[in-house]
This record gives C-alpha cells, sequence and structure tokens, in this order.
C-alpha cells in the first residue's frame, strides 16, 4: 500500500475509532454544553462520507475510473470537517486543547498535502515513470 493510501486509511480508521467510542461513551465531547455536544455530533454524516470514501478508495485499483474522483472526494470531506471544527473552536478560546487543534489540523492540512503530493507528481501523458 502506498504512503497516501496508508495515510488516509490510518486517518479514516482514527476517525472511525473516534466515533465508535463516542457512541459508547467512552469519549464525550460537551458532556455539560448542549450545543457542544449537538455540534460534535452534527460531525457524523460528514465523517462518515470521508471515511466510506476515503476507505472506498484504498479498495480501488488505481487505474479504475473511479478512483480519483473517490479519491478528490474523500479528501475533500476530510479537509471540511478538520477545516469546520478549527474555524469553530478559533471562536471559542476557552475550550483550547492542543490534542484537540493536533487532531483536527490534521485533518484539514492532509487532505491539502496528498493533493499538492500528486499535483506534482502528475506526468504528461506518455512519460514512463
Amino acid at each position: 500500500m502506498c504512503i497516501r493510501k496508508a495515510l488516509l486509511v490510518g486517518t479514516d480508521l482514527g476517525l472511525l475509532g473516534y466515533w465508535t467510542l463516542s457512541l459508547i461513551g467512552v469519549i464525550t465531547v460537551g458532556a455539560h454544553d448542549a450545543t457542544l455536544h449537538t455540534w460534535n455530533w452534527s460531525f457524523v454524516p460528514l465523517d462518515l462520507a470521508a471515511i466510506i470514501l476515503g476507505l472506498a478508495w484504498s479498495f480501488t485499483p488505481q487505474r479504475h475510473q473511479l478512483s480519483q474522483p473517490l479519491q478528490i472526494t474523500a479528501l475533500a470531506f476530510t479537509h471540511a470537517a478538520g477545516l469546520m471544527a478549527i474555524s469553530f473552536f478559533a471562536q471559542q478560546p476557552a475550550e483550547w486543547g492542543i490534542s484537540w487543534w493536533l487532531v483536527n489540523l490534521w485533518l484539514m492540512l492532509l487532505p491539502i498535502g496528498l493533493a499538492t503530493h500528486q499535483f506534482l507528481c502528475l506526468r504528461p501523458a506518455g512519460e514512463q515513470k
């Protein structure tokens, strides 16, 4: 598995783990703040879409016609989830936590890095690797 796929699969499995642990109550966000709790759970559809698309891309052969659309969409959803979380908490200084910021910066910046790497590594048609 190439490093790009490994990074996205690891991220997707991490998101899946987070939501699983949240569902069973091991991780709680906003336990004493209904707005924060609701806001956190509002990310479930976006995160699940990112997870499903990212894992689908990781199992799709590289030359398959759906490979690139799946990758681009998975990266866009992952970036959106991180960006929205960072944007919200940038306005909530009382809710600052380094581990939370690092995770969401990862979600926001990983797709940019992967897309940039792929763009820079594109070769003209017919050129050999």
